[in-house]
């Protein structure tokens, strides 16, 4: 049986042909370890290449042995401010993207990364783009090809974040903090808690302590969501009633928030507490993103607008609200 690195190179050496054929704009390619774009790369093919990744060390690597390959490489992060008018394509052929997960499916993978390779003006409408599939077992195992279509715009977990103004390390630790109280509990047994990330000023007029603020009083620097040593003491905080207040900048401005506001005209699905209507609530008068984590079964949701945007197993199994989304793009 041929290995897999021989049916890879394969798959990567027919799509870069079906690539010149159909004159696509770009290639792009999910990986995550890096062999397939580098595969790609030793083609030497004009056609711009994007790599993307959830996995931290191989975007490093993969940044390194683009600029290694090419001068005039561009950066990508979703910090980067959006362009809003560019008079000619970048003339840059290789390009590094950061996933926010693994755990989406390949094809809302390879959606996301459209999404932000759009927004960066590295692709445009009516592009043809060639997208390679990977999985954590195997490297170059799919082709697609995808139209961008600006008419089909709409929203996505990147729009979430940026609509709201909040970085996207902000979003990445609080959800991975909420992700492993919903897995392991606390101390033996499950427990239920609830984040409000942006617009905090408003979150903290329409909320009050249920408890005194073990926050208040300490400098910046010891309350930043995205340091690791931080997470033992969230997870230890999340025990008591109340939600976290966040700023977009990461910094927890409070623990033991009761949300004060208006749950009567809530529609979110029968059988989910008060704890989840109250974060529905606030995220309809307010700007800013709920997460809250369900004490019976660990279950993850994300609120936005006041309506369940994800739902996040404790197996960190993401589902995104699908029947909602309307993509910058078809699939061919």
């Amino acid at each position: 049986m041929p290995k897999d690195i021989d049916i890879s190179g394969e798959v990567i050496k027919t799509a870069v042909r079906l690539a010149k054929r159909i004159k696509v704009s770009a290639i792009l390619v999910l990986t995550e370890t890096g062999e397939s774009f580098d595969i790609l790369a030793a083609q030497n093919t004009k056609i711009p290449i994007i790599g993307a990744t959830a996995d931290d060390e191989t975007f490093d690597q993969l940044v390194k042995k683009a600029m290694i390959s090419t001068l005039d490489i561009e950066f990508l992060d979703i910090e980067e401010k959006k362009r809003t008018k560019r008079s000619k394509r970048s003339k840059a052929r290789k390009f590094a993207i950061k996933l926010l997960t693994r755990d989406t499916s390949g094809t809302a993978r390879i959606e996301d990364a459209l999404i932000v390779a759009f927004h960066k003006g590295i692709i445009r409408e009516g592009d043809l783009v060639i997208a390679l599939g990977s999985t954590i077992s195997g490297e170059a195992t799919s082709i697609s090809v995808y139209k961008i279509d600006k008419d089909r715009f709409d929203f996505t977990l990147y729009d979430l974040i940026k609509s709201a103004d909040i970085k996207q390390e902000v979003f990445e630790a609080t959800l991975n903090i909420a992700l492993e109280i919903g897995r392991e509990g606390r101390e033996g047994r499950l427990i239920g808690t609830a984040f409000l990330l942006g617009d905090s000023k408003n979150v903290m007029k329409k909320s009050k302590q249920l408890i005194l603020n073990p926050f208040e009083g300490h400098i910046i620097g010891e309350r930043v969501i995205s340091e690791p040593e931080i997470g033992e003491t969230i997870k230890e905080l999340a025990q008591l009633d109340g939600a976290f207040v966040i700023t977009e900048d990461g910094v927890i401005e409070a623990a033991g928030r009761y949300l004060n506001v208006d749950t009567s005209k809530v529609d979110i699905a029968r059988g989910l507490g008060a704890r989840h209507a109250a974060v529905a609530a606030i995220t309809s008068v307010t700007k800013a993103i709920g997460i809250t984590v369900s004490q019976s079964g660990g279950i993850v949701r994300v609120f936005r607008g006041g309506k369940i945007y994800m739902t996040i197993e404790p197996q960190r199994k993401i589902t995104l609200k699908t029947e909602s989304l309307k993509r910058t793009f078809k699939k061919i």
